[in-house]
């Protein structure tokens, strides 16, 4: 819940302390379909609105900001993501 609101007063935060290294690159490869993690962090906003995205939040126009259980089914999603980003990509960034 601490992260949701976070993001709606802070989203041009840094994800940097909040994601760990490995889940931020993995939610980011993950989103952009690609295999190359930007070098520096993205905001708390982008990462937010990727992990509902996850979870099944599709950002039309009226949608408004993702909600709590969206955000949980997302944060689950990322979990097994991470992990196995972490595996295959240990130690290479």
């Amino acid at each position: 819940m601490w992260l949701t609101y976070e993001a709606r007063r802070n989203p041009e935060r840094t994800v940097e302390g909040i994601l760990e290294t490995h889940e931020w690159q993995a939610l980011y490869c993950k989103i952009h379909k690609t295999n190359k993690p930007p070098s520096e962090a993205p905001s708390l906003g982008e990462c937010v609105r990727w992990i509902a995205r996850l979870g099944g939040f599709l950002g039309r126009k009226g949608d408004g900001d993702p909600g709590i259980q969206t955000l949980w089914r997302g944060f689950q999603r990322l979990n097994d993501i991470a992990g196995i980003w972490q595996l295959l990509y240990q130690g290479d960034f």
